[in-house]
């Protein structure tokens, strides 16, 4: 059974916080968010997580860096928030790339798992947006010689375009498909309204991110608790 079929996600977004779960048994498909200081908030929103159960990344931002989330929170490292310039459209369109649909979910899934060291189950809980794409939220997909090769999903909202699940397999690291996807998406953004770039940057893709221009605004604290992330281990 994929993951996607399993429990209910739940979404949920406030003052202060926004928490994003899967459902699917690991932490790097189930995230929340803290940035603020508001012990009350923190409190209801570790609650919430506990009570369901799923093993979830808690990461602490802006105001929240400090917020005491108790022992059995466990830090393992800190994740670059990072922002990129794109008021002027000096991105890239690449015929290699294109908008992933339904019928390019096991390709989009295969090279998540790929390329995070995830189980196929785990991936398909990220790549839902594949069935249901839209112009402001999307999956792409980078096709070389029709093999899929590198993969990301881009959302923009109002001014802002949020780049997540960047993947690019080990096998096809090094290649240059990775900056190919991003300037590709960046220039999509624009035309969407889009003038700036968001993104969290894992170990492995941070100097794709630097080498490009983006730059950090702050790290955010990164918690496990009584589980293991395939990308953070502190």
């Amino acid at each position: 059974m994929l993951a996607s079929e399993g429990p209910p996600a739940l979404g949920e977004i406030g003052q202060g916080y926004w928490i994003g779960l899967s459902g699917a048994p690991s932490p790097d498909v189930n995230v929340t968010l803290i940035d603020t200081d508001d012990p009350t908030v923190v409190t209801a929103v570790l609650s919430t997580v506990d009570s369901t159960g799923f093993p979830t990344m808690l990461m602490l931002a802006g105001n929240g860096t400090g917020s005491d989330v108790g022992t059995d929170w466990q830090h393992v490292g800190s994740m670059p928030f990072m922002s990129y310039d794109i008021s002027s459209p000096h991105q890239a369109d690449d015929a290699r790339v294109r908008r992933a649909g339904p019928g390019d979910l096991t390709a989009v899934t295969s090279l998540m798992a790929d390329a995070f060291g995830l189980e196929p189950d785990i991936a398909a809980a990220a790549g839902g947006p594949v069935r249901n794409p839209s112009d402001a939220a999307c999956f792409f997909l980078v096709e070389d010689n029709d093999q899929p090769v590198s993969t990301c999903f881009a959302s923009v909202v109002d001014d802002a375009v949020c780049i997540w699940c960047m993947s690019t397999p080990e096998r096809f690291a090094r290649r240059g498909y990775g900056r190919t996807l991003l300037g590709h998406c960046l220039a999509e953004a624009h035309r969407l309204g889009a003038r700036l770039g968001l993104l969290g940057a894992t170990p492995a893709g941070q100097p794709l991110y630097e080498a490009t221009g983006w730059t950090t605004l702050e790290p955010w604290q990164l918690y496990l608790k009584g589980t293991t992330s395939a990308q953070f281990s502190g």
